[in-house]
């Protein structure tokens, strides 16, 4: 049965901006024509930047999509087309949304370092995902597209290449190329991402660092889709 896809974002540890990049990658669905509706339960930071994105189209008439913000994901049996669901999970909380973990197709799990990623194999966070790949088998999906994206929007440092290697192998996510700390990923706090700023040329200059973070948030998105 075809189902309109659901991305949930996730992490076993908080503050290693999750949100920050549910609403980057929100952004670079946008840019390939993308619909995009958003589950992010009391979460303060979204809706200021919904706030600040509506703003932002009224000053500068700049056309912004904005994603449909949804209480709660429905079973999904008629999908539109090029439609996508975001749910930005709390990491605190990841356990009372475990059905929203069932009803994924791609899950990312954001992480600060590779160290991060190595969890017992009694963690509650493997747990739910172990429930979550049972539901989906049930559900006739062949696998769960399981993606792990180390964001060093903290400043983390390079990460370890066999630290990476091993969690693959016990887990089996893919990993994303890393998200660097870049000044344009906090972009939202203006109402604005990465993907969003080929269309202010005009209004400001972009810079080299600018440029890259577009550059990997929209590679980030390319990835989603490959097997």
């Amino acid at each position: 049965m075809q189902e309109t896809p659901i991305i949930v974002i996730s992490s076993a540890i908080p503050n290693v901006g999750k949100t920050t990049l549910a609403l980057n990658l929100a952004a670079a669905l946008w840019s390939d024509n993308y619909k995009v509706k958003l589950f992010a339960p009391h979460n303060a930071k979204v809706r200021y930047f919904l706030e600040q994105r509506e703003n932002l189209r009224r000053q500068t008439g700049v056309e912004l999509p904005l994603p449909e913000l949804i209480e709660q994901i429905e079973n999904n049996d008629e999908p539109a087309e090029k439609t996508v669901i975001i749910a930005d999970i709390p990491t605190s909380e990841n356990e009372k949304y475990a059905a929203v973990f069932a009803k994924a197709h791609t899950l990312i799990t954001v992480a600060g370092n590779a160290a991060d990623l190595h969890w017992p194999l009694t963690h509650p966070y493997v747990s739910l995902i172990w429930e979550a790949k049972k539901n989906i088998a049930a559900r006739g999906i062949k696998y769960l597209n399981w993606i792990a994206v180390l964001n060093q929007i903290n400043g983390e440092g390079a990460d370890s290449t066999s630290q990476l290697q091993d969690a693959v192998k016990r887990f089996g996510f893919r990993v994303a190329e890393p998200l660097h700390y870049r000044q344009a990923f906090q972009y939202i706090e203006n109402g604005y991402c990465a993907a969003d700023m080929a269309k202010f040329r005009k209004l400001f200059k972009m810079s080299m660092s600018d440029v890259y973070a577009r550059r990997e948030i929209l590679t980030l998105t390319d990835f989603l889709w490959q097997k």
